[in-house]
């Protein structure tokens, strides 16, 4: 997305400074479509525009567009591939049995998410909107940087102690500065990999091949924020690596 249009959503969702966007950078900010009404739509609706979207968008696609934003932090493209292995398996499971389709989409508010580091949250709302984009956006390709950074990732994720917790890992990916990102952009890429299943403690399985209903998701432990099934992981559990073979493409295992 275009960086002024960005500067200025940032400041609309500030209550501090929204005042002091003008009617043109409005305007603007509308224009290149980071500000956005928000729009109803249906549970019959999201299964369609679902439908439309997996025959246009590929796993290949998605996980491409992750790895890509690994060294360009081009946010527009991080959340693809947990978007789409959550929707898909919503799509494939669920289809609203136990999560039901949000009554509107506030594409504004995910779009400042997303800018700001925040995942999907593990709700269905997210992924429809940022997958309806994807669509129509340019497909993006890895370059050596990412798939060395997503190895050096997975190789912190398979030696980490073993009582730590995916926020420890989250602080150890960016305090080694593999790559350019903040906290919450670290904790995004974590829970990116929990929801494909690469981060999963055992009974705690993530999205690739399953549904977990969301009242099944929880640890109980009132200090956990990271989402399912992110919240459930230790450095004890490691990589699967079978399921990053079937996301990437590749065995990654190779450091």
């Amino acid at each position: 997305m275009d960086k002024k249009a960005v500067q200025i959503l940032n400041r609309l969702m500030d209550d501090r400074k929204k005042h002091s966007v003008s009617a043109e950078e409005l305007a603007y900010a509308r224009k290149m479509g980071v500000v956005v009404e928000d729009r109803p739509i249906t549970h019959d609706q999201a299964l369609d525009l679902l439908e439309r979207v997996f025959e246009a968008v590929s796993l290949e696609d998605a996980a491409q567009a992750f790895l890509y934003s690994l060294s360009s932090r081009d946010m527009d493209y991080r959340y693809i591939l947990a978007s789409y292995v959550y929707a898909r398996s919503w799509f494939s499971f669920d289809r609203g049995r136990t999560q039901e389709v949000p009554q509107k989409l506030t594409g504004t508010f995910f779009n400042w998410v997303k800018h700001k580091g925040g995942g999907i949250w593990g709700t269905i709302g997210k992924p429809i909107f940022y997958l309806e984009q994807f669509a129509s956006m340019e497909r993006r390709a890895a370059n050596d940087a990412d798939v060395k950074v997503l190895r050096s990732i997975l190789g912190l994720a398979d030696s980490i102690e073993d009582e730590a917790s995916g926020t420890a890992l989250a602080t150890a990916i960016r305090t080694s500065k593999l790559l350019p990102c903040n906290q919450a952009e670290a904790v995004g890429i974590v829970e990116t990999l929990g929801i494909c299943g690469i981060l999963e403690a055992p009974g705690h399985p993530g999205f690739l091949n399953s549904f977990t209903p969301p009242l099944e998701r929880d640890t109980g432990d009132l200090r956990q924020s990271l989402s399912y099934p992110l919240n459930w992981w230790h450095g004890v559990d490691g990589v699967n690596w079978e399921n990053t073979t079937e996301v990437f493409g590749a065995d990654f295992r190779g450091f």
